[in-house]
């Protein structure tokens, strides 16, 4: 085996373990009330709003209603029917931000060259690979029983929505999040 194909086979090696090294996708969460009965009920709107807290930036308008199309959407297809006025179900949500931080404990550096007519290759691997830090967003959606005035549903999922994300990608978190939301029954 001459060095090019022993430098390439390491290279794709290295390549290889790299991958590995990333972390695995954000799973959904979520928590269902086990005495409630969701899927015996039939309409859900929304919990009102807190006139102090609405947002007169209208890229953050945008991102709220995006956000309750997708939510809409989601049960809608499950089954429910959104009303105005006296839902069994009020739904809410959150959006929270935060800065993760992801450290490598490892690190492995390629290195090739020449000096002359020779040819060489290198390998290093080292601890302490060092850190980056990402900015990640938690969306988590709560309905509230009104009649029991509980919550029977609580969903969450981490991604990278932000007001300007598009709405595929807003659709696609909601989504995640009421995974496990229970389908109306008949």
């Amino acid at each position: 085996m001459n060095i090019r194909s022993k430098f390439a086979s390491l290279f794709a090696l290295c390549v290889a373990l790299a991958a590995c090294m990333n972390n695995p996708p954000a799973k959904p969460e979520s928590r269902i009330d086990p005495n409630a009965n969701i899927g015996a009920l039939q309409t859900f709107g929304w919990q009102p709003a807190n006139n102090n807290l609405v947002s007169t930036d209208i890229a953050q308008r945008k991102f709220d209603d995006d956000i309750k199309s997708a939510v809409q959407t989601d049960l809608m297809r499950k089954g429910y029917t959104l009303v105005d006025n006296n839902p069994d179900l009020l739904i809410s949500y959150d959006v929270s931000s935060y800065e993760k931080t992801k450290s490598n404990p490892i690190s492995v550096g390629v290195g090739m060259g020449s000096w002359g007519g020779n040819m060489g290759g290198g390998v290093g691997v080292g601890t302490g690979g060092g850190t980056t830090s990402q900015q990640e967003t938690r969306f988590t959606v709560h309905a509230l029983d009104r009649k029991g005035d509980r919550d029977v549903y609580l969903g969450s999922m981490t991604g990278t929505i932000a007001p300007g994300a598009s709405y595929s990608d807003i659709a696609g978190v909601v989504s995640q999040a009421l995974k496990d939301f229970p389908a109306k029954r008949p």
